[in-house]
């Protein structure tokens, strides 16, 4: 008598089950498992990928930023403490200039020579 093919029936129905609540799980963002999900202040990414996605997208705004800001203080004239007067003359490429997850230009203020991004979610940027 072989045992072995009711255990094989069973761990591939096993198997099946937890691929279905995995795939669940990622597509709903957690939500299936009453999983507490963060929302984010713009309202993007409502999947776990989604999530994952924009997250990175939010590091690279910071990035930008960063970028952006040691620009503007390679561009400030040392002698008159003058920042630049737009923020292309930081001359890093237009992709740097702009959120990468809304696209809003990034505010500059010649005066003080502050950057920042406007999109909701990023104040703290």
């Amino acid at each position: 008598m072989n045992l072995r093919r009711g255990n094989t029936l069973i761990g591939l129905m096993v198997a099946m089950a937890i691929v279905i609540l995995a795939t669940l799980f990622f597509v709903t963002g957690g939500k299936i498992l009453g999983g507490k999900v963060e929302e984010r202040p713009d309202g993007k990414g409502e999947t776990m990928i989604g999530k994952s996605i924009y997250k990175a997208k939010d590091t690279q705004c910071r990035s930008n930023l960063g970028q952006v800001r040691q620009g503007i203080g390679i561009a400030t004239d040392p002698v008159e403490n003058t920042f630049p007067q737009s923020i292309e003359e930081t001359r890093l490429g237009a992709t740097f200039y702009k959120c990468p997850v809304g696209g809003e230009a990034y505010v500059y203020d010649p005066t003080t020579g502050q950057v920042n991004c406007p999109h909701a979610g990023h104040e703290k940027y």
